[in-house]
């Protein structure tokens, strides 16, 4: 491929991994001389199309990283845990997409201005790259007395598993058959699964915790999540009270000249975005629904869409590959 970084990704064979090859595609102005494509479960006639040519896909286990300058993992945490030491300690800098690292000392996230600098950074959850812009370009203009948000997250916030598991169901149902949830503890087509226990709590106070991290101080915000049968798209019902008074001009302006973000204007075009017909596939936030808080109250709400995969995960990664290369030293 010429003079360049030499990048892997593992978990290519992952829905994050495999985001992350597919927008990889398209950035043809990176300097990336290899690009190897690494799973944990590889086959010898495993392979992965990239620009119009297959790539073998090698295991995550035996690969030299010495081979490679920069390495994105697309794993569950466990795994990354020992895949960033060994790609380190090859002279690897390392991006990490799960949460192995998050909220980890000496750590910066994926979207900090010290990760530009850092051989190790965390990649957001889907659900707080999705928030965060929204809160932060509402707080420009009024500081946040309370929030409340509904996230309605997808099947592939399971992973392939959870894909595999709505398209059997589906496929089941509809012939009259019965089925047996493996990825979800009940039936998730054609129901909707609200998450509950202690470890739905804690995968909530996480979220939180990285929007606070990355915002710099405590939020006063309310967070919870049901599972939907959607394959891809993130979707936020949100409702943010302010401390002062926020015009519906205001807040459209703030929110649609936010990084990435779309304001779909209902009053105008009666168009409403939907995470199938517009965030699966895409990067980009979407924003419908805005209105301000009903008469008493100070705020507003909206609805917020965005794909988990692309923008939540592999956006901010090729975001911060882009700078990584300009930086490399040849």
């Amino acid at each position: 491929m010429g003079k360049g970084c030499r990048l892997v990704i593992v978990g290519v064979t992952g829905e994050v991994g495999r985001g992350l090859l597919s927008r990889l595609e398209d950035k043809e102005q990176l300097a990336l001389s290899e690009v190897h494509v690494l799973s944990s479960a590889a086959d010898e006639d495993d392979t992965v199309m990239y620009r119009q040519r297959p790539l073998i896909v090698e295991s995550a286990d035996g690969f030299d990283f010495s081979r490679a300058d920069i390495a994105i993992l697309a794993t569950p945490a466990e795994a990354s845990r020992m895949l960033a030491r060994r790609a380190l300690d090859a002279g690897c800098r390392v991006m990490d997409l799960s949460s192995a690292f998050r909220g980890a000392s000496g750590v910066p996230q994926i979207i900090s201005a010290e990760a530009e600098a850092a051989e190790l950074v965390s990649g957001l959850s889907g659900e707080a790259a999705l928030l965060l812009p929204l809160i932060k370009a509402v707080r420009e203009q009024s500081s946040l007395r309370a929030m409340q948000v509904t996230l309605l997250q997808p099947v592939s916030s399971a992973g392939r598993a959870g894909v595999r598991e709505l398209a059997g169901q589906t496929g089941e149902l509809l012939n009259g058959r019965g089925i047996e949830p493996a990825v979800f503890a009940r039936q998730v087509a054609f129901n909707c699964l609200p998450l509950v226990g202690s470890s739905a709590v804690g995968m909530e106070a996480a979220i939180v915790a990285e929007l606070e991290e990355a915002l710099g101080e405590d939020l006063p915000i309310v967070l919870q999540r049901v599972v939907i049968p959607v394959f891809y798209g993130l979707t936020a019902l949100v409702s943010m009270e302010t401390d002062s008074p926020v015009s519906l001009a205001e807040a459209a302006s703030a929110l649609a000249s936010a990084d990435g973000v779309t304001l779909v204007n209902i009053d105008e075009n009666q168009q409403v975005a939907t995470p199938v017909t517009d965030a699966s596939g895409q990067s980009g936030i979407y924003v419908c629904g805005l209105r301000e808080l009903p008469e008493g109250q100070s705020g507003l709400a909206f609805t917020a869409l965005a794909d988990n995969v692309h923008q939540g995960a592999a956006e901010p990664a090729l975001q911060l590959l882009e700078k990584w290369i300009k930086d490399f030293k040849y």
